[in-house]
C-alpha cells in the first residue's frame, strides 16, 4: 500500500473510538495497511499495564492471543525488549521496531510469546503520550514473509494519529466501561461537519475552509489527504492551516488534537446512539 492510500483507513479508526467493536475494527484496518495475522496493544499508565487490543485472524487464535496478553500484562512485560525501550523513549513522536524471534536472548520468553503462537516476525510501534506508554505489536505467522522496511515506513507515517486514537479510546473506555447500546454506523462526512461546526463556534475569526481543514486534521487526515479530498493544492492547505492555528492559538497538530478530541468523542456518541 502506498502512503497516500493509508489516509482513509487510518481516518476510519477515529470513528471507532469508544466502540465495543474497536478491537476488531483496529485489527481489520491494520490488516488492510500492512497485512497481519495477530495484533496486540498495551498501555501503561501509573505503572499499571493493561490490554487495549488483542485480536487475530480467527476467533480461536484471538482467544489464545487474549490469554497471552493477560499473562503479558501481569508479569511478562518486564522481559520484553521492546517494552524496555520506553526507558529512553522521547515523549513525542513514534518509534518503530522490526523484530525476529531469533533475536531474543530470553529463550523462555521467546518460546511462550513467539514460538508457541507460531509468530515469525513482529513490527512494533511505540510512543509516550502524557506520560502513558503505548505499545502496539503487529505479527505475522510462519509461512508469511517478514514485514518489509516499506511496511515499517507506512506504519510510522500513520503512527502519531494511530497512537492518539488508541490513547483517546483508552481514556473513554476507562471512564465509561463497555458500551451497552447497539451502535449505529458513523458517516465520516457527518462527523467532519460536526467537528467543523464546533471549531467555527469556538472562534469567531476562523473561516469555514480553515475550520474544515482543522477538523480533517483532528480526524486523522494528512495535508496530502486533505488536498486530495478538497481538490486544492498542498500549499493552499498549509496556508489555511497556518492561519487557522494562529486564530485558534495552537502551535501544533498535537495541540489541536488535545483541544478538539473531546468534540470528536461527544459527536461520535451523538451520531451513534441518538
Amino acid at each position: 500500500m502506498e502512503l497516500l492510500d493509508a489516509i482513509e483507513p487510518v481516518g476510519e479508526m477515529v470513528s471507532l473510538i469508544g466502540s465495543r467493536d474497536f478491537g476488531a475494527g483496529f485489527y481489520r484496518i491494520a490488516n488492510e495497511l500492512i497485512g497481519i495475522d495477530h495484533c496486540t496493544v498495551f498501555m501503561c499508565a501509573n505503572d499499571n499495564p493493561r490490554t487495549l487490543v488483542a485480536e487475530a485472524n480467527c476467533e480461536k487464535t484471538a482467544a489464545r492471543v487474549r490469554s497471552l496478553a493477560d499473562i503479558y500484562i501481569r508479569e511478562a512485560y518486564v522481559q520484553d525488549p521492546v517494552w524496555g525501550t520506553f526507558q529512553s523513549a522521547p515523549h513525542a513522536g513514534c518509534s518503530t521496531f522490526l523484530l525476529s524471534p531469533t533475536e531474543l536472548a530470553d529463550e523462555g520468553y521467546r518460546r511462550e510469546f513467539y514460538d508457541k503462537p507460531n509468530i515469525k516476525h513482529e513490527l512494533a510501534l511505540t510512543t509516550v503520550i502524557n506520560g502513558d506508554r503505548i505499545y502496539a505489536g503487529f505479527y505475522r505467522e510462519n509461512g508469511r514473509p517478514h514485514f518489509s522496511d516499506r511496511s515499517a515506513e507506512l506504519l510510522k507515517y500513520c503512527g502519531r494519529t494511530i497512537m492518539q486514537v488508541l490513547h483517546k479510546h483508552a481514556e473513554i473506555s476507562l471512564l465509561t466501561g463497555p458500551v451497552q447500546a447497539e451502535p449505529k454506523p458513523v458517516s465520516q462526512k457527518a462527523l467532519l461537519e460536526r467537528v467543523r461546526s464546533a471549531i467555527m463556534a469556538d472562534s469567531g475569526l476562523i473561516t469555514a475552509r480553515e475550520a474544515e481543514i482543522c477538523a480533517s486534521i483532528v480526524l486523522g487526515y494528512t495535508v496530502l489527504g486533505i488536498s486530495m479530498n478538497l481538490g486544492i493544492s498542498v500549499n493552499t492547505v498549509a496556508t489555511h492551516r497556518k492561519r487557522a492555528y494562529a486564530k485558534l492559538r495552537v502551535c501544533s497538530q498535537n495541540e489541536l488534537f488535545a483541544r478538539y478530541f473531546s468534540v470528536v468523542e461527544t459527536n461520535l456518541r451523538a451520531l451513534r446512539y441518538n
